[in-house]
């Protein structure tokens, strides 16, 4: 049986010795478990493990969260913001030796 240890930050761990000598347990009981798992090395935390279908939930709910954070902050300043046609900020960029080159001299480069 692998030893799991309840650790104060609410994850559990496992010694990095358990998971050398008994990967298959580990990794089974990792993915009944449905949550991280740190592994440590001698005492300290060294590695976080998990399933990736929780991964995968994990990295998706991020993801959803900041969508909603930058629809939010679009909100929170869409009465301050300004917005600027694509000709405004093209006809104020320098293209230096490029500037005066049709399109088809560009592609022949």
């Amino acid at each position: 049986m692998i030893e799991i240890l309840e650790k104060n930050s609410g994850l559990d761990k496992i010694a990095s010795t358990s998971v050398r000598r008994n990967y298959a347990l580990v990794a089974k009981t990792i993915k009944k478990i449905k949550k991280p798992v740190e592994i440590t090395v001698n005492g300290r935390a060294d590695l976080i493990m998990m399933d990736p279908q929780v991964f995968d939930g994990l990295m998706k709910l991020i993801e959803d969260y900041q969508d909603e954070l930058i629809v939010a902050r679009f909100e929170m300043n869409k009465d301050t913001n300004e917005f600027v046609s694509a000709s405004e900020v093209f006809d104020k960029v320098k293209l230096g030796e490029f500037e005066d080159m049709s399109i088809d001299e560009l592609l022949n480069q």
